[in-house]
């Protein structure tokens, strides 16, 4: 009862959601769905789950999802929020194939090597958007997202997704909310 309490207060306390979720982790489970349904009652539009490991895609049946492997993106429509999978894509493997395909680019005249900036290197990245929160169980800095998570907050805890809990969420909501974000600044 008192727990059922304390939710509401924490409910009532978030203000300002997050857009872009990342979640770092080794399997996913039921305790994954109910945060992804959370995430959708919160509206966060996007999580990108990222994991060194194959994650079993029917467990994600009803969303929308992104599987992203090497540079092979395989989607599948589902309701919001949009679950991005990158499975053994690490940050590095994805700005070396960036590099690679713009440096084609160049060598086939299609592109002047001036006209490569920060809005052009972004389009041929696999995810698009920069995650607002990055949540890593552990205290490693995580090796997924790395050109677009370098303003990231990042929140490490030692998370049990099958033993996720609704305040949990609620709580790395209200740590996000109170955070500054100052991109670098």
């Amino acid at each position: 009862m008192l727990l059922r309490i304390y939710e509401k207060m924490l409910e009532r306390e978030i203000k300002k959601i997050p857009r872009h979720i990342v979640v770092i982790c080794n399997q996913l489970g039921e305790g994954f769905l109910k945060f992804a349904a959370w995430c959708r009652k919160f509206g966060v539009e996007e999580i990108t789950v990222c994991s060194h490991s194959r994650i079993n895609e029917d467990l994600l049946k009803g969303f929308k999802v992104r599987m992203i492997q090497n540079e092979h993106v395989e989607e599948k429509g589902g309701e919001m929020p949009t679950i991005n999978v990158l499975a053994g894509y690490t940050g590095h493997e994805e700005i070396l194939n960036t590099v690679r395909r713009l440096a084609e680019m160049v060598r086939r005249g299609e592109l002047r090597p001036e006209e490569v900036d920060e809005k052009v290197f972004e389009k041929f990245l696999t995810v698009k958007t920069s995650p607002d929160i990055i949540i890593k169980a552990g205290n490693e800095v995580p090796e997924f997202l790395i050109w677009q998570g370098i303003y990231s907050e990042l929140y490490f805890a030692d998370i049990d997704w099958e033993n996720f809990r609704y305040v949990d969420f609620l709580r790395i909501l209200r740590e996000y909310q109170r955070r500054e974000r100052r991109y670098g600044r």
